[in-house]
C-alpha cells in the first residue's frame, strides 16, 4: 500500500504512515467499501445478473481503482455479454496496475492466441455497426438480415439480440421478438432493457388477444346463408322436340352479318384512317418507359454508391476497434520502459498515440505522465547522437529520430540529421532536414549553419560554410 500523502510504501495493515505520520484509517475504510461492492457484484454475476453486477463493480472501482479483482471480473462480464473490445481494455489496464500475478495475463493471452476468434469478433463489430446504421436509416429489412448474421457469429452479443428484437417489434413480428429476448435474458437475466422490451411484447400480444375476443363476442353482421336464394326444382317432365332452336340460330347468324356490313365495317374503316395518331401515342408511351428505365438505372447507381460507402464505414469501425487495442498495447510498452527508468524510450513508445485515444481517465493520466520528457533528457540524448556521429552515422540518425519523436521541433536534432545524411552522400535527404531546421527558427545559429550547408547539397546558400559544429 502507498501513503496518499507522501506516496511511500507502507504495510497493508499499517494504521499510520511510518514516514510522514499520515492517518491511514480512511484508506482502509475505502478499501473495505470497494471490496464490499466487489463481493456484491460477484454475487450478482453468479446468478447471471450481469448488467447489475457491472454497475456495482464500477462503483467498486470508483472507491479503489487498483482493485484488480473487480476490474478483471468486470472484463469477464463484458466478454460474456459479447463486448470483447471493452473487456480487453479493462484487462490491459488491470495488467498495468498489477504487472505480476494477475489473472488478466491469462485472459489477454487466451484472446490473442486464437486468431479465428479475433476475426469473428471483428466481423461481429463491423456487421453490428452496419446494422445499426441501416436501422437508423429506417431500412429494417436489411438491418434484420445483418443482425441475424451477427447473432450467428456471436450468440452471446446481448446488444445485438436486443436490437434485433426491437426491429421485430417495429415490424409487429412479436413471436420472433420474444425468442430474441428470451435468448438475451438467458445471458443477462435482469437486464432492464430486455425486461422493458419483453413487457412491450407482452402488452402488444395481450391487446391483440383482447381485440380478437371482442370481435368474436360481438360480430358486426350475421353471415348470410348462401343457399337462401336457391329455389327448389320442380318435377322433371320431358318436353317434345322442336325445330325452333335451329331456326333461331340461323336467323341470328343472318342478323349478325347484316349488322357487320351496316354498322361495324364503316367504323372499322374510320379507325384505320386514324392509325397514324395511335402510332404517335405508342411512340410517346415508349419514350415515357425509356425515361422511367433511365431514372431507375440512376437510382440503382446511387444505391450502389451508398452500399459502397456503408462498406467503407464498416471497415472504418473495424479499424478503430483494432487501433484502440494497439494504442493500449503501446501505452503498456511505454509503462514498462517508464518503470525501467528509460523515460525517453517510454515517450517514444506512445509518440504515435494521442490523449483522446484513451477512454478512461486513468489511462489518460498515465499517457500524460509518460509522454512528457524533461528538457535535460532531450539535451542529453542530442549530445549522445553527436557523439555517435564519430563512429556510426546510422546509429546517430536513429538517436536523432528518437529525439524528434518526442520533440518534433528540436532544431538541433534536425540540423545534425542533415549533417549525417550529407556525409552519407544522401544530399536530397540532407537538404530536406536543413530546410526543416530553417523553418523552425530562421534566426538561430543552427539555421544560419544549415543555410550555409544548403549550397553543398544543391540548395540555395547565402554564405560559405563555417567551421563544422
Amino acid at each position: 500500500m502507498r501513503c496518499p500523502r507522501c506516496d511511500a510504501k507502507v504495510s497493508d495493515t499499517a494504521v499510520q504512515c511510518t514516514f510522514c505520520g499520515q492517518d491511514l484509517s480512511v484508506v482502509h475504510y475505502v478499501w473495505r467499501v470497494s471490496n464490499a461492492y466487489y463481493n456484491r457484484g460477484l454475487e450478482r454475476a453468479g446468478v447471471r445478473d450481469l448488467s447489475g453486477a457491472a454497475e456495482i463493480l464500477k462503483k467498486s472501482l470508483q472507491y479503489n481503482k487498483r482493485n484488480t479483482n473487480a476490474r478483471n471480473l468486470l472484463g469477464l462480464i463484458y466478454y460474456e455479454m459479447g463486448e470483447t473490445v471493452v473487456a480487453l481494455s479493462e484487462w490491459v489496464l488491470s495488467k498495468y496496475l498489477q504487472p505480476e500475478d494477475n489473472a488478466a495475463d491469462y485472459y489477454i493471452s487466451t484472446l490473442q492466441s486464437d486468431p479465428t476468434s479475433l476475426e469473428a469478433t471483428n466481423q461481429t463489430i463491423k456487421k453490428y455497426n452496419a446494422a445499426l446504421m441501416s436501422a437508423q436509416a429506417r431500412n429494417e429489412d436489411l438491418a434484420i438480415i445483418q443482425l441475424k448474421k451477427v447473432v450467428s457469429l456471436n450468440p452471446r452479443f446481448v446488444r445485438a439480440q436486443q436490437l434485433l428484437a426491437l426491429l421485430y417489434i417495429k415490424t409487429e413480428d412479436y413471436p420472433r421478438a420474444a425468442k430474441c429476448l428470451n435468448r438475451a435474458r438467458k445471458i443477462d437475466f435482469n437486464n432492464t432493457t430486455t425486461l422493458r422490451y419483453m413487457q412491450e411484447v407482452g402488452d402488444q400480444v395481450a391487446a391483440m388477444e383482447r381485440r380478437a375476443n371482442a370481435a368474436a363476442k360481438n360480430p358486426s353482421k350475421p353471415k348470410k346463408d348462401p343457399l337462401s336464394n336457391v329455389t327448389p326444382v320442380g318435377t322433371y317432365k320431358e318436353e317434345k322436340r322442336s325445330m325452333m332452336p335451329v331456326v333461331y340460330v340461323i336467323l341470328g347468324i343472318i342478323f349478325g352479318i347484316v349488322v357487320s356490313f351496316v354498322l361495324i365495317r364503316p367504323t372499322f374503316l374510320k379507325q384505320m384512317g386514324g392509325s397514324g395518331s395511335e402510332l404517335a401515342d405508342a411512340n410517346s408511351k415508349i419514350a415515357v418507359q425509356t425515361t422511367r428505365i433511365s431514372t431507375l438505372e440512376k437510382e440503382k447507381e446511387s444505391l450502389d454508391s451508398e452500399v459502397e460507402r456503408l462498406r467503407e464505414e464498416q471497415k472504418k469501425g473495424n479499424t478503430e476497434a483494432l487501433k484502440k487495442v494497439e494504442n493500449y498495447e503501446r501505452l503498456l510498452a511505454g509503462v514498462n520502459y517508464y518503470v525501467a527508468d528509460d523515460l525517453v524510450q517510454a515517450a517514444v513508445s506512445v509518440s504515435k498515440c494521442k490523449k483522446t485515444d484513451f477512454d478512461s481517465s486513468e489511462a489518460k493520466d498515465i499517457y500524460t505522465k509518460i509522454a512528457t520528457v524533461q528538457e535535460e533528457k532531450i539535451t542529453a540524448l542530442v549530445r549522445q547522437g553527436r557523439s555517435e556521429m564519430n563512429s556510426s552515422y546510422d546509429t546517430a540518425i536513429a538517436t536523432f529520430k528518437k529525439v524528434l519523436s518526442v520533440d518534433k521541433d528540436n532544431q538541433e536534432a534536425m540540423f545534425y540529421m542533415g549533417r549525417c545524411y550529407q556525409r552519407k552522400n544522401k544530399n536530397k535527404t540532407a537538404k530536406k532536414w536543413y530546410e526543416k531546421a530553417i523553418e523552425v527558427d530562421g534566426t538561430s545559429t543552427f539555421a544560419t549553419q544549415a543555410q550555409q550547408y544548403l549550397g553543398q547539397v544543391g540548395g540555395t546558400s547565402t554564405a560559405a560554410p563555417t567551421t563544422e559544429p
